[in-house]
């Protein structure tokens, strides 16, 4: 019997949701339900976490909750529930002063298995001590040398590659003193060590109670369901009341400050230095607040017209910095303005230019356009059903969670017409954005950051490790030394532990359906364009296809390189900033896109889009936004053209770390792969000589001529090709919006398409691509036949047999790695197995070689198959919100993926055998051709005879 009351049922038209709330009286437990027709049924159970030290308490908490509990005692039931599972999403996420885990399933049953398996973690963990050393850090040897280990303290070595990671924290660090921002949450791992197994049970204690936590729900689905199921499993046995804990207030300033904050860099350049100011603002639980801080990162940031925007764009040096804006994912919200790729001697004139552009914004104010602009586009937020890997419904829990955890109105979250209307009012006054820009120049709670670039960033940080350890070896006892070799000997048995999944609940092959999920129907094309009528909440999507297939591979990079420039240049008679302002004023979503489809028995197609979306009263505009960048996008406004230029070349130096999983798996498949070439010529490692000379060029005005004729040309090419129109809205709406288009009359002399000629070969890759950083990634790949080959069902259910058996264990359990995986790419035509911010290099891919074996030699149960099939399975049957729906079919439509290709692959998978998956791993892989490749943090370790690539070198 559920003890929940029920405090208040709102039905928001705008998202076709009654939201509900609910209180158990005795805890102060709340539950907040979104009701919906929704398909997803989506949960989440969410506890306030503020540590205030860097150790990683809540974070590897986090990770530890999911590896077993009293009713689930099993070794790892978060991963066996993925696998027996048809769950959607599964996920467990550290923010800053928050836990939060999540799952959506469109199985009822499912879904019910799932919350026993969650609330049990959540709420009667186990905390095993070797699992705590396994997820968060322990010691152990390699050869005579004394180490590090742990899942948690690797995953936070990848995370430190971020520059923007070590500016925010160094930020927070200031201006945040004595709250729990000021540490952090994810775990620092030269503090990590410092952690114990009793202070991380202290913590779950005090933390992980229902006073303290928030469940929300959403879907199909009674919200009093869920709480017969909270109140048996949870409420029944833990009672007491405590007040919620809240992240601290940081204190007002009554006067500026300063601070100096280092950040990872390559090779600390003379212009990679910054500057950034970060005032505090207003609680993100106040929606007056909230919003205001919303309209000035608009007004102030929001495109290139706008007037600090503007200011440090024309400056002549840098470039806008990555966090500009408002940040209000804490309890405080912060608003940041700054620039980087800076000399030191440009700071004190970029401080001027900024300041001059508030002063400046303050007198005059800002065009009333741009505000109502803003307002429609959070109306158009609201409206949108969004898709991708955070189901829908989980999204909107998500933006309401910080609410409930803060104290404030959840309903703001849900449904903000009332306030829409107070801003639609105050926006009016021609003095109310002015006084917005007067309260942030005044406000004395404003820190200035000089940002300075550090080589040594992650040598400094490796070498503070390496001290700790040699100085803890140094005076080990016999009987400690002695410890740490049991220790890691006791884990090791630990992890070979039958996983006892036999106690969890699991989906079956024969609980699903035999049928593919149905394909949206495709409407026939009207005069060259595509209608869907889909249930879009008011919102409209045109996209204008062109196949640009006929151009050779030395274009590819020119092409990404137009869809990356032509949204931020000039339009027929606008300049770029009229021509950014005139948009913004007109649509809230404009995009430019490429793409290789890949296509049974042809050359993989390439194709350019152009795509817009905005309310359904707004077609017009829509129409009108599509049909200027279309026809005349400008590539002669030589000034503009450079500094894009440099912002694109700067980004790419900047995130070579960050990009080095990607960079990996690029090197790794491009040799096996025509679509996979095409990706890595346009966005991977080979592209970068590709903007080194870029960056050349732009230097002269010569070079930036030769540039805009390249692109002139390439826009010519593209604009006499006859295009396809795909429109989507609601009714009628995608027809009428396809009519109001104005595009340029295809060619009639245009030769037919040839097809994309076929990339030039390459040898398989034997690559360490390097750039300095305390983690690697591993990859090792195999062609293989796409979906409409037969064993194409067999080798996607081996990839997941692969990762389940082999790898998990291998390389996320006992190497340390954040993750290991096997992955088949149908369209790609690639098979591979990777790992991910991981310690190891050569002992993964010495992993990689003997899992090939352990698959053709061992005794997998039917059971272990049916998992391998589960997972494929969901994989086929995730929802998408209903545009995606109509994109889907599309694509399905241009890759051949016919109705019976679909069943044929869903009746494989279900039907799949050992012994097919173990003739696909000999056939396929086992007597394949591997193409290796890596990223490597350092190349001082054992690089497996890898050649090392300097990425650094490549790019500059």
């Amino acid at each position: 019997m559920s003890t929940f009351e029920k405090v208040s049922s709102n039905f928001i038209p705008v998202l076709q949701a009654t939201i509900e709330q609910y209180v158990d009286p005795a805890t102060g437990m709340r539950h907040i339900h979104m009701h919906t027709e929704q398909a997803e049924m989506v949960f989440l159970v969410a506890f306030p976490t503020v540590p205030e030290v860097s150790d990683g308490r809540a974070h590897i908490l986090e990770h530890l909750a999911l590896c077993g509990s009293a009713r689930y005692p099993v070794r790892d039931p978060f991963f066996s529930m993925l696998r027996r599972s048809t769950a959607t999403f599964m996920n467990a996420m550290t923010y800053p002063d928050r836990t939060v885990y999540p799952f959506a399933s469109t199985d009822r049953k499912d879904f019910f298995n799932l919350l026993d398996v969650y609330l049990d973690a959540a709420f009667f963990p186990n905390l095993d001590y070797l699992n705590f050393r396994q997820e968060g850090w322990r010691h152990a040897f390699e050869g005579d040398k004394l180490v590090y280990q742990g899942i948690v303290f690797n995953e936070m070595k990848g995370a430190f590659n971020s520059p923007m990671r070590a500016l925010d924290s160094g930020i927070a660090s200031t201006l945040l003193k004595g709250t729990t921002y000021e540490v952090e949450s994810g775990g620092d791992p030269l503090v990590i060590p410092e952690l114990t197994h009793e202070m991380l049970k202290e913590f779950h204690a005090s933390h992980y109670h229902p006073s303290q936590a928030v469940i929300m729900t959403a879907g199909n689905i009674e919200a009093s369901a869920v709480q017969e199921q909270v109140a048996l499993r949870v409420l029944s046995k833990l009672s007491g009341f405590s007040e919620r804990r809240l992240p601290q207030l940081a204190p007002a300033w009554s006067a500026p400050q300063e601070n100096v904050v280092k950040i990872p860099s390559q090779e600390a350049r003379d212009d990679e230095f910054g500057l950034q100011f970060a005032w505090l603002m207003g609680e993100s639980s106040d929606p007056i607040a909230y919003y205001h801080a919303h309209l000035l990162s608009h007004g102030l940031l929001g495109e290139s017209s706008a007037p600090v925007m503007r200011a440090m764009e024309s400056a002549g040096y840098g470039r806008p910095s990555d966090m500009n804006g408002r940040d209000a994912g804490i309890r405080q919200m912060v608003f940041h303005i700054g620039m980087e790729g800076l000399t030191q001697e440009q700071i004190a004139d970029a401080h001027q230019r900024i300041w001059t552009a508030l002063e400046e914004t303050a007198e005059e104010g800002i065009p009333a356009a741009v505000l109502h602009a803003a307002l429609r586009d959070i109306k158009y937020s609201q409206r949108e059903i969004s898709s991708g890997r955070t189901p829908y419904g989980l999204g909107r829990l998500l933006h309401a969670l910080p609410l409930a955890m803060y104290g404030g109105d959840v309903m703001d979250a849900f449904d903000n017409a009332a306030i829409l209307e107070t801003l639609e009012q105050q926006i009016e006054d021609p003095q109310f954005f002015k006084q917005l820009v007067r309260e942030l120049i005044a406000n004395p709670t404003r820190l200035t950051t000089q940002v300075v670039p550090d080589a040594a960033y992650f040598t400094d940080r490796a070498a503070q490790e390496d001290a700790r350890l040699a100085a803890l070896q140094a005076r080990l006892t016999d009987a400690e030394r002695e410890h740490i070799v049991a220790e890691s000997a006791a884990l090791e048995a630990h992890q070979q532990l039958p996983s006892n999944s036999e106690v969890l609940p699991r989906i079956r092959p024969g609980d699903v359906s035999a049928l593919p999920r149905p394909a949206l129907p495709i409407p026939p094309a009207v005069d060259g364009a595509v209608a869907f009528s889909i249930a879009s909440n008011g919102i409209s999507y045109a996209n204008v296809l062109y196949d640009v297939s006929s151009l050779p591979e030395a274009s590819w990079p020119w092409l990404r390189l137009y869809t990356d420039l032509a949204p931020e240049l000039g339009v027929g008679d606008m300049s770029f900033d009229d021509a950014s302002a005139w948009r913004q004023s007109m649509v809230p979503s404009f995009h430019i896109g490429l793409e290789a489809i890949p296509r049974p028995e042809q050359a993989m197609r390439v194709e350019l889009s152009f795509s817009a979306s905005g309310l359904r009263e707004e077609h017009v505009a829509i129409a009108a936004v599509l049909s200027a960048w279309i026809a005349k996008p400008r590539f002669d406004e030589e000034e503009r053209l450079a500094f894009l230029i440099e912002s694109l070349v700067q980004d790419k130096l900047t995130s070579l770390a960050e990009s080095g999983n990607r960079y990996a798996m690029l090197a790794s498949t491009a040799p096996l792969s025509a679509m996979r070439r095409f990706d890595d010529i346009v966005g991977g490692p080979a592209a970068l000589p590709f903007y080194r000379r870029l960056q050349q060029l732009s230097k002269t005005s010569a070079g930036l001529q030769e540039i805009a004729r390249e692109l002139d040309t390439l826009h010519a090419h593209i604009i006499v090709q006859l295009p396809t129109v795909l429109c989507a809205g609601l009714e009628q709406d995608g027809e009428v919006l396809a009519r109001l288009l104005e595009l340029p009359a295809a060619s009639k002399g245009v030769a037919a398409l040839a097809e994309t000629a076929a990339p030039a070969a390459l040898p398989l890759a034997n690559t360490a691509l390097h750039a300095t950083s305390q983690i690697n990634h591993c990859f090792v790949s195999w062609a293989v036949p796409g979906v409409h080959n037969p064993d194409a069902a067999a080798l996607a259910v081996a990839a997941e047999l692969m990762t389940n058996q082999v790898l998990h264990t291998a390389l996320r359990e006992k190497g340390g790695a954040y993750g290991g995986s096997a992955s088949y790419a149908a369209g790609a035509g690639t098979f591979t197995l990777s790992s991910y911010r991981d310690p190891r290099l050569a002992g993964t891919f010495a992993d990689f070689g003997t899992t090939l074996e352990q698959i053709l030699d061992g005794d997998f149960s039917q059971e272990q198959v049916e998992e391998a099939i589960i997972c494929v399975i969901k994989g086929l049957d995730k929802p998408h919100s209903p545009y995606a729906e109509a994109l889907t079919a599309w694509n399905m439509l241009q890759r051949g993926t016919t109705e019976a290709v679909r069943q044929q692959f869903r009746t494989g998978v279900l039907t799949c055998t050992l012994s097919q998956i173990k003739d696909v791993t000999r056939t396929w892989l086992k007597n394949g051709q591997p193409s290796r490749a890596a990223f490597a943090g350092n190349t001082t370790q054992d690089l497996a005879g890898l050649a090392v690539v300097d990425l650094l070198a490549l790019a500059s």
